[in-house]
């Protein structure tokens, strides 16, 4: 404590450069608070499990070249085809590829002739019964479709499916009870759909969406003009099964156009931004943490240097090495702890601003505490060298000094 008063008498007569290294602590703690924040929301989303096995799953988008392509007939076939091939698991169409960023949604309303302020949106996929094992779904309650529920039909047409499969999130968003298995939903053509079953989980088509994890299934084939494959290859052959699909579909109709991937380079594609996110937030945390350990580094230097005789005079009288030492790093404990007390009033209006415009994550006390004790430990280490090369000045040299 006898150290406060020349402490803060020193720093005072370098007040301009204190000051400086307190703001721009001060600023990187509301920076890298926020930014902490936002990168380990994206790392969550991007680890969500997707209920489905996207390590083992190709997908398939084909476009015919004639006018009298029967879908139908076509989407059987191929389909018995593929399943033929050595490592496939199982295969079925498709009204869209999962986590691919290309889907549909309707409303759901529990009762019929329901207001806009009752409904819930999902995701909703047009399949058949073999979707449950060809994307790896668990189900958890209920009943997979049969093969005469599923029926081919004109998006034109008036037609609503009797059953439909939920995702378990789904089920609990409309039946908040628990009890959704054999209820019904309805959407704006009031038609009764009974939930049939209950899958686990599938995060649907659009992996940023805020409801993403709603999703629906019914059993339909849509007659449209094109038609798309979920195809489930055995663990470590999915490259395999991949070449052979694409191969195999290509000699049935060598002139339609096939296009084929992989359900892990849609994931990719689906997080591309928030990995991008990730790394960007990443480096600036990084970048601006060296800079302001840089930046205590040549401050520290630059005050023992202009204090080498002041240094000289007290170890003349009797201070120890550590004495010196600790002179030095309490000094810059207490810039550091003055520009992170700044910083964390500053950091929490930040993140008021940004949740409140871009519906971005709160930020929790706790990881603004962790990343102030964070900072400070980088400012301790950084004055640690000059701390202890100061300690080593002897005290002829610095009084010979001018």
């Amino acid at each position: 404590m006898f150290e406060l008063k020349p402490m803060l008498s020193a720093l005072w007569r370098n007040k301009v450069a204190a000051l400086l290294i307190a703001v721009q602590l001060a600023l990187t703690l509301a920076i890298v608070g926020n930014a902490s924040v936002i990168v380990d929301d994206r790392q969550d989303r991007i680890a969500r499990p997707t209920g489905m096995a996207v390590e083992d799953i190709v997908s398939v988008t084909f476009h015919p070249t004639t006018s009298d392509f029967d879908l139908s007939g076509t989407v059987r076939s191929d389909l018995d085809m593929v399943r033929g091939i050595p490592g496939v698991v199982e295969a079925t169409h498709t009204s869209h590829i999962p986590i691919s960023g290309s889907g549909s949604s309707s409303d759901f309303y529990r009762e019929p002739n329901q207001s806009s302020l009752d409904e819930e949106t999902a995701n909703v996929y047009y399949t058949g019964p073999e979707f449950i094992e060809a994307l790896g779904l668990k189900l958890v309650a209920g009943r997979n479709f049969t093969p005469a529920e599923v029926k081919v039909f004109n998006p034109d047409d008036s037609y609503t499916s009797p059953v439909t499969i939920v995702t378990q999130q789904f089920a609990d968003v409309m039946f908040p009870d628990g009890n959704a298995l054999g209820q019904f939903l309805y959407t704006g053509k009031n038609d009764p759909i009974e939930i049939v079953g209950i899958v686990e989980r599938h995060l649907g088509a659009w992996v940023t969406w805020s409801l993403a994890g709603n999703v629906a299934f019914y059993p339909a084939l849509m007659d449209i003009s094109f038609g798309r494959y979920v195809i489930r290859a055995e663990p470590g052959k999915r490259d395999q099964v991949l070449k052979q699909v694409e191969e195999k579909l290509a000699q049935r109709d060598s002139q339609r156009v096939i296009h084929i991937k992989t359900l892990s380079e849609e994931f990719d594609e689906g997080y591309a931004i928030d990995n991008l996110m990730v790394k960007v937030l990443s480096a600036v945390i990084i970048m601006l943490t060296f800079i302001i350990a840089l930046g205590i580094v040549g401050l520290t230097f630059f005050w023992i240097n202009q204090r080498r005789k002041q240094i000289g005079v007290r170890r003349a009288l009797g201070a120890t090495r550590a004495n010196i030492s600790r002179y030095f790093l309490l000094e810059n404990c207490l810039i550091a702890g003055t520009g992170i007390a700044i910083g964390m009033a500053a950091a929490q209006v930040a993140n008021h601003f940004i949740v409140s415009n871009y519906s971005q994550p709160a930020l929790p006390l706790s990881v603004m505490l962790v990343c102030a004790l964070i900072l400070l430990g980088v400012s301790v280490a950084a004055a640690l060298v000059p701390a202890l090369r100061a300690a080593n000045i002897s005290p002829a040299m610095a009084t010979r000094s001018v």
